[in-house]
């Protein structure tokens, strides 16, 4: 895509979430009476409209701390969106199929409100652990009691950042994907209206057209995708060793880490049926479950290795063989927001489809859960996929480049 329609659609990409901002401003300078806003899914409507949450008033609990900072992180948020969409679309060729430009502008949004959604989390905990004590008015909410860990504070993180960026993923996609369809069919028509020419221009518009993708050379792709998900198994190893299970309980590092590692987990199988190393919590009670939840994790787990590796295989194929490294960073990010959302919805439906109780499944409520969990993971190590990508596209193009320059050349006689 061209760098003017590059700078349009990022354009528009930006003002759509500051349309978002001021129609929620506007709603709540509207009210006469104190704002109250639910973060916790109970149905369909408010697990949808959770993202918009993102620019409303904060909880009272990080209020004294995030007042001052937080209307800076959300314009961030807003330029983050405007910048990843432009260099996503860099990416974006005539040779790109809509769909695929469209996946690539929804991956966009999501690794913007990712990023966002770090710093903004990254500034709590620096403004909570630096702050004096008895900083807060009521001796109740002390972070020195309430929010003395890192861990503790990330039981409180909201993550509507995150749920942000799945409502900008849709606009994101639809902008993109439009515009590249409309680019293609502005081609097909000038392509129609210069038929009729004598004049040397197609060598011109092939030159344009014959931007290298991934997806000309068979299997490459597929290969790709391969290198981006072998981090994603390195961390899904990790957490199913004993000191990250053991940290869960605790305060330090490791319980830090543990959380954004989220559910995803590989080790052997429990020693016994019993085993409390598998335990669901950290009752005094065995788990007698032990064995389904390690069947359970696991499960989980390979299915996002296989989502993570279909979506990148689906992206890459279409995008240019080389350049555009940002972009690509932006793109592998994004797609694995995206495979972790896909792969925590599949978990929640799948458990209400075989699920037995009485009174039916409800999912809203604890997809909204498995939701910020799972969205927290690909925010926190999605940049993780894109380096053996590149890393692997660099090489892969060097050695077609070599096999070229080497291939003879026969002169006709």
């Amino acid at each position: 895509m061209s760098r003017p329609f590059r700078i349009v659609v990022a354009v528009l990409a930006a003002a759509g979430a500051i349309l978002m901002y001021l129609g929620v401003t506007a709603e709540v300078n509207s009210m006469s009476g104190p704002v109250t806003v639910t973060r916790t899914a109970v149905d369909f409507r408010t697990l949808v409209t959770k993202g918009v949450v993102f620019f409303a008033p904060l909880d009272p609990v990080t209020a004294p701390m995030m007042d001052a900072v937080t209307p800076l992180i959300r314009w961030l948020v807003i330029l983050l969106v405007g910048v990843s969409t432009y260099l996503a679309c860099g990416l974006v060729t005539r040779r790109t199929y809509p769909f695929v430009a469209a996946m690539v502008g929804a991956a966009a949004a999501l690794t913007a409100t990712a990023i966002g959604d770090l710093l903004w989390w990254a500034t709590l905990v620096v403004r909570v652990h630096t702050a004096p004590t008895g900083w807060y008015a009521n001796e109740a909410l002390d972070h020195s009691t309430l929010l003395a860990s890192a861990h503790l504070t990330l039981t409180g993180w909201t993550s509507d950042a995150l749920f942000l960026g799945c409502l900008l993923a849709g606009t994101n996609a639809s902008l993109v994907g439009c515009t590249s369809l409309a680019i293609l069919l502005l081609n097909r028509l000038r392509k129609d209206t210069d038929e009729g020419d004598d004049e040397p221009q197609d060598a011109a518009v092939d030159t344009e057209r014959g931007v290298p993708l991934i997806g000309d050379v068979r299997g490459r792709g597929a290969n790709l995708a391969l290198a981006g998900v072998l981090p994603v198994l390195v961390l899904i190893l990790i957490n199913g060793t004993q000191a990250v299970r053991d940290s869960y309980s605790g305060r330090g590092f490791l319980a830090l880490l543990s959380v954004f590692l989220s559910r995803p987990a590989l080790s052997p199988p429990p020693r016994v049926r019993d085993d409390v190393e598998y335990r669901l919590t950290q009752e005094i009670d065995p788990n007698p479950l032990s064995m389904d939840v390690w069947v359970h994790r696991s499960v989980l787990a390979l299915a996002l290795l296989v989502v993570l590796w279909l979506l990148l295989r689906a992206l890459l194929a279409g995008l240019p063989n080389s350049g555009h490294r940002l972009g690509l960073v932006v793109v592998c990010w994004g797609a694995t927001i995206a495979a972790a959302a896909l792969t925590a919805t599949s978990d929640v439906l799948v458990d209400c489809a075989i699920s037995n109780s009485p009174t039916g499944c409800a999912p809203w409520e604890s997809l909204g859960l498995q939701l910020t969990s799972s969205l927290r993971f690909g925010a926190a190590w999605g940049w993780l996929v894109a380096l053996p990508v590149l890393l692997a596209r660099r090489l892969l193009d060097t050695d077609t480049s070599i096999d070229a320059q080497e291939t003879p050349v026969h002169e006709s006689t």
